[in-house]
């Protein structure tokens, strides 16, 4: 029988998923850039599952080829902005690792809100549902900016909504809703 190469193994899989409860930072992760790759990789795959229910097919990856450069960009600026470029391949494997996750968690909540027969009280449970997902991936990624960057926590969390709005006006830009 062959042997599967695992994409994770085990302990990074941990790791990464006590990055999502606050307990570990992204130094704990290997200096890998093949595991970076390889989690970039899945990121993408998982942003097609996501985006899939969100998008039109022509905007897809255009779509997931923007937030993939935001966040690779953002990243590596900000890191050599305060001469700590050495870090980028943990800190991106890690902002990669949690968007992973985050897109699959978010995944069913789009899934309902893009139901063309969903009720205007499922509607609010699911977009409340979608603010906390969106919170919790703002404070993760706070998280990981905070010890990538040696900051406090505060300045950290406006690193990390600096992301976030700059992805959303890059996304407008790009791909604006119809009718608003």
């Amino acid at each position: 029988m062959p042997y599967i190469v695992p994409l994770v193994d085990m302990s990074v899989l941990q790791k990464i998923l006590t990055l999502m409860i606050l307990k570990s930072a992204p130094q704990d992760l290997p200096y890998s850039p093949q595991l970076a790759v390889q989690l970039a990789v899945a990121y993408i795959f998982s942003g097609i599952i996501v985006l899939r229910t969100t998008l039109n097919p022509d905007d897809m990856f255009t779509g997931l080829l923007l937030g993939f450069i935001v966040q690779y960009v953002f990243t590596f600026l900000v890191l050599r902005a305060v001469n700590k470029a050495a870090r980028f391949v943990q800190t991106f494997s890690a902002i990669v690792a949690v968007g992973i996750l985050f897109n699959l968690i978010s995944w069913p909540v789009f899934a309902v809100l893009t139901s063309e027969s969903i009720t205007t009280t499922l509607q609010s449970y699911m977009s409340m549902a979608f603010l906390l997902i969106i919170s919790w991936e703002v404070l993760v990624k706070a998280h990981i900016f905070k010890h990538a960057l040696d900051m406090k926590m505060f300045s950290a969390v406006v690193v990390s909504f600096s992301l976030f709005f700059i992805s959303i006006v890059l996304s407008q830009l790009f791909f604006p809703v119809e009718g608003v």
